[in-house]
C-alpha cells in the first residue's frame, strides 16, 4: 500500500469521525463528564492527531492538564473540513461549558470572527495571533530554532567524514508545506544558520501546497535528493512523515520538526527542531487558573525561555557537532546574535 493510499483511508476515516464529533457535540457538552472538575479546556482543531507532530505534541500539553485534574477534550476534525472547524469552535463558544477554548493553525479567520461575540469567553490562539482582549496568543520563535537546524545541516552535508551519507557538498533543502508567513520564518532562519557553516550553501526550497499529501511530499524530497540534496528539513506537519521517508529510501539525512522525529528513521534522520507546543498549552492553562495569563497580549516561547530547540540523534550526530551547534545556540541566546524572521 502506498503512502497516498494509506492517506486516503487515513482521511476517510477522519471525516466520518469528524461529522460523529459534530452530530454529537451538542449532548457531548450538555451531559458533561461524570466527575465534575472546576477548569476545563477544549482544543477545536483543523486536522487530526496521528500525526507525530504538531498535533500530537500539542496533545501531550493537555494530557499533562488533564492529570492534574482539569476537564479537556480534544475536538479532530478533517483538514478539507473549514466549515466543521467553524461549527465547532462555535458550538464550543455557544455552550459557556469551558473554561478555556484553544484553537490553533488555520483558525485565524474563525477565531477573528467568534471571539469577538463572546467577550467573557478566554481564548489561547497558538502558533499565530490575534489581537483580541480575551485571547492570548503564544507563538514560537521557530526562526530561531531552524537556524540551528540550518548549522547542523550545512555542517552534516559538507562533513563527510562525520556524515557518510553525504557527498561532501554544500547542498540542502528545505520541503514545506505552504507558502505562508510562519513556514517563510523556518526557511529564513535555516538559511541564515547553514550560511554560517558555508557562506555558498545551496538550499532548495519545495513547497508542496498543502500540510496533509506525504506521498506529494514523499516525491518531492526524492526530486530534492536527485537535484544534490544532502540533508531535507521537514516543515510540512502531518505530510512531513513522507519527507523523512523519502530522505530514507534515498539514502540521505533529514531533519525533523514540532516533535522528536528522530526514532521514525533512526539511520537517516540526524535531529528534530522541536517546538514547546504542549509545554506552553499546559503553562497556559496553569496561568490562567492562577490567574496571571495576560489576555489581549502575545507570549513567545524561543530559544531563551526552551519554546524552541533542537534534539540530536545521538546516534548520527557526534559530541563534536553538537558542541559546535550549542556554541551557534549560546550566542543566539546570549544576544550576540540576532536570527532573521519573516515577520517585519
Amino acid at each position: 500500500m502506498t503512502i497516498k493510499q494509506k492517506g486516503n483511508e487515513a482521511m476517510t476515516r477522519s471525516v466520518l469521525k469528524s461529522l460523529a464529533v459534530a452530530a454529537g457535540l451538542g449532548l457531548a457538552l450538555a451531559a458533561g463528564p461524570a466527575k465534575a472538575q472546576d477548569f476545563s479546556a477544549v482544543y477545536v482543531m483543523s486536522d487530526n492527531l496521528g500525526d507525530m507532530g504538531f498535533n500530537d505534541n500539542a496533545k501531550t500539553g493537555f494530557d499533562r492538564a488533564e492529570a492534574e485534574g482539569v476537564k479537556t477534550r480534544l475536538l479532530q476534525a478533517s483538514p478539507t473540513d473549514p466549515q466543521l472547524w467553524r461549527q465547532n469552535l462555535e458550538a464550543v463558544s455557544n455552550s459557556g461549558e469551558w473554561s478555556v477554548i484553544f484553537t490553533g493553525p488555520n483558525m485565524h479567520d474563525n477565531l477573528a470572527a467568534v471571539a469577538p461575540q463572546h467577550p467573557e469567553q478566554k481564548y489561547v490562539f497558538f502558533d499565530d495571533e490575534l489581537k483580541e482582549p480575551n485571547v492570548l496568543s503564544v507563538k514560537y520563535a521557530q526562526n530561531e530554532g531552524s537556524y540551528l537546524a540550518g548549522v547542523l545541516a550545512a555542517v552534516a552535508a559538507t562533513d563527510k567524514a562525520a556524515f557518510p551519507l553525504t557527498s561532501g557538498e554544500a547542498k540542502i533543502a528545505v520541503v514545506a508545506g505552504m507558502d505562508l508567513p510562519v513556514i517563510q520564518d523556518f526557511i529564513v532562519g535555516f538559511k541564515q544558520g547553514a550560511q554560517t557553516v558555508a557562506a555558498d550553501v545551496d538550499v532548495q526550497v519545495i513547497f508542496i501546497g498543502n500540510f496533509n499529501d506525504a506521498q506529494k511530499a514523499y516525491d518531492l524530497t526524492k526530486t530534492a535528493i536527485q537535484n544534490g540534496a544532502n540533508v531535507v528539513y521537514n516543515v510540512a506537519g502531518p505530510a512531513g512523515l513522507g519527507i523523512l521517508k523519502g530522505a530514507a529510501d534515498s539514502g540521505k539525512y533529514a531533519i525533523g520538526v514540532d516533535s522528536d522525529q528522530n526514532g521514525l528513521h533512526p539511520d537517516n534522520v540526524i535531529a528534530s527542531m522541536t517546538k514547546g507546543i504542549g509545554n506552553s498549552i499546559y503553562d497556559s492553562i496553569k496561568q490562567i487558573r492562577e490567574g496571571k495569563a495576560e489576555f489581549g497580549t502575545l507570549k513567545i516561547y524561543g530559544l531563551a525561555n526552551d519554546g524552541v530547540g533542537l534534539i540530536y540523534n545521538d546516534k548520527l550526530v557526534s559530541d563534536a557537532v553538537k558542541a559546535q551547534v550549542d556554541a551557534a545556540k549560546a550566542k543566539v541566546v546570549s544576544g550576540e546574535l540576532k536570527v532573521e524572521t519573516a515577520f517585519k
